[in-house]
């Protein structure tokens, strides 16, 4: 196995170790750090997207939706989310912020 290879592996377990253990970080902890905000967020093809907004959630744009575990820097409240990412199955990816008409969505890259 070539090192890239083992160092792309180790990088995926760590994140995706990361992300695991998000349910447990605080709400308003250090907003530098990852923290786990999937209940702030309804799926793209929920009729609860329409009024997202609204209901200060924001839109996921993802095949996994909120199955997986959505972790963002920020704490939402004086420090917006920023640096969001998901979990899909396999690997930790990013999230793009994209502005819609019915809120704020994150789509996968």
């Amino acid at each position: 196995m070539s090192k890239k290879a083992i160092y792309a592996a180790t990088l995926a377990i760590g994140a995706t170790l990361s992300m695991t253990g998000l349910a447990n970080a605080e709400p308003n902890g250090d907003p530098a750090a990852y923290a786990d905000f999937t209940a702030d967020f309804v799926n793209y093809n929920d009729p609860a997207a329409i009024d997202a907004a609204k209901n200060g959630k924001y839109i996921i744009i993802s095949t996994v939706g909120t199955s997986s575990p959505i972790g963002c820097r920020g704490n939402g409240a004086d420090v917006p989310i920023y640096d969001c990412k998901q979990f899909d199955g396999v690997e930790v990816v990013s999230l793009k912020k994209i502005e819609t008409p019915l809120g704020t969505a994150w789509s996968v890259l």
